[in-house]
């Protein structure tokens, strides 16, 4: 895996990239086929910001952080990316082994009946405005929040989409 690391507006630190280094390359043993990471660091006054992205099996994996210590932001930026792959890693492995163990699947067998499985686990708890929805979902690893808007009442989702961009469905 080709890694590369780049300093924003701070000297380059041998031993911060040398740790970069070493904890991305982990993360490659769950990648099929990892492409390529990039991990960006960056002050401004006294917030240390870490950027971390992953390419590989032909996803992008991303996540940023701020924090008062430039080994803490990387520590935080590179939990939310270690979720993300392994959950890819997750979804990769079982569905590989589906094909694997039911080889005689038809496609009648696959489109039949569905389990539901309910969860509240996306629900926010009370209502909150739109911003609070969208630091949540950043601060989550998860695709969606569904949440009831504080200004309105009504229930919406906010979703990250796969231009790198947040997409909110609201009634109307």
């Amino acid at each position: 895996m080709e890694i590369k690391v780049t300093f924003r507006h701070l000297d380059p630190e041998d031993k911060l990239k040398e740790y970069a280094e070493k904890e991305i390359e982990k993360l490659s043993r769950y990648l099929h086929r990892p492409l390529e990471a990039q991990a960006i660091f960056g002050k401004e006054k006294k917030r240390c910001q870490a950027e971390l992205h992953i390419y590989g099996d032909g996803e992008h994996f991303f996540a940023r952080e701020e924090k008062n210590d430039l080994f803490l932001a990387f520590d935080e930026a590179l939990g939310k990316v270690e979720v993300q792959v392994k959950r890819h890693h997750d979804k990769w492995k079982r569905g590989k082994g589906k094909k694997e163990l039911e080889p005689e699947t038809s496609l009648g067998e696959i489109t039949g009946e569905f389990e539901v499985i309910r969860s509240s686990e996306h629900l926010a708890k009370k209502p909150i405005t739109v911003e609070e929805a969208v630091e949540y979902l950043g601060n989550s690893a998860d695709g969606f929040v569904v949440f009831r808007n504080a200004g309105n009442e009504k229930i919406c989702v906010l979703y990250r989409r796969s231009d790198g961009n947040l997409g909110l469905i609201e009634p109307e």
